[in-house]
């Protein structure tokens, strides 16, 4: 059996030193993943956009095409994917 038991002065300092490493460690991996991060979000922001762009477009197109000659193209897009 190991009969070792630490006095607490040094057990403080052990703990202060795990501590301290723990915050270095924080900080350092948030200057590395901040700009990974930021990198991620401008992409998908941008994804996203262009996405959000093509949706609204279309929904505008349909609209007013339905509006001015009475063409749905909503039902023509989807009655052409899915007949079979």
């Amino acid at each position: 059996m190991n009969s070792y038991r630490p006095t607490p002065s040094s057990s403080l300092w052990v703990t202060a030193c795990k501590i301290v490493i723990l915050l270095v460690a924080l900080y350092f991996s948030s200057i590395v993943l901040g700009h990974v991060f930021s990198w991620v979000l401008t992409i998908a922001f941008v994804l996203i956009r262009v996405a959000v762009f093509i949706v609204v477009g279309f929904f505008l197109l349909h609209f007013f095409l339905k509006l001015l000659f009475r063409f749905d193209l909503w039902n023509f897009v989807l009655s052409s994917r899915f007949r079979r």
